[in-house]
């Protein structure tokens, strides 16, 4: 048979006036909560509940994205604030003369309020970091300085992190 353990308990008045020890968790039977002690504070930390107790500056995911064929691969993360991360892979096949820059564009899937951000880009297959990149209608195109032999572009991994439109 299943051990039954059991905290120790009151009302919401009596945990107002007791102080636990330190790593103590007692059990509000008012509220129907725990409450966390430190064996200074009397009545302890009351712990919230689910739908409950969020501080009003709390900043929280409220919409998101995974990456997918169907949506080019792009994902974001937006938050309550209007703060907003988001990345992708840019897939595609550009070719550049010698001493031109290839100007790859990207879509992002969340609008951006303003020049604001930080943006981030890493190339893969041999290729060098992006020289310098810049928003224009809520695309950014990436600006890079040198290539493989062949001086073809075919695929990096981009973030672009700031303020939602």
């Amino acid at each position: 048979m299943a051990r039954q353990i059991q905290l120790r308990r009151g009302t919401e008045s009596q945990h107002n006036t007791f102080t636990g020890a330190e790593g103590e968790v007692t059990f509000d039977i008012t509220n129907k909560t725990l409450r966390v002690h430190d064996g200074q504070t009397p009545g302890g930390v009351m712990m919230a509940k689910h739908g409950e107790g969020m501080p009003e500056n709390a900043d929280y995911v409220i919409e998101k994205q995974t990456p997918t064929e169907a949506n080019n691969y792009t994902w974001y993360r937006k938050y309550k604030s209007g703060w907003v991360e988001q990345g992708g892979i840019w897939k595609g096949s550009m070719t550049c003369a010698q001493g031109m820059e290839a100007n790859p564009i990207v879509t992002l899937p969340i609008l951006m309020s303003n020049n604001n951000y930080y943006a981030n880009a890493m190339v893969q297959e041999n290729y060098t970091l992006p020289m310098g990149m810049q928003l224009f209608n809520n695309s950014i195109k990436f600006r890079f300085g040198a290539y493989t032999v062949d001086r073809t572009l075919s695929r990096f991994v981009w973030t672009v992190c700031g303020m939602a439109a």
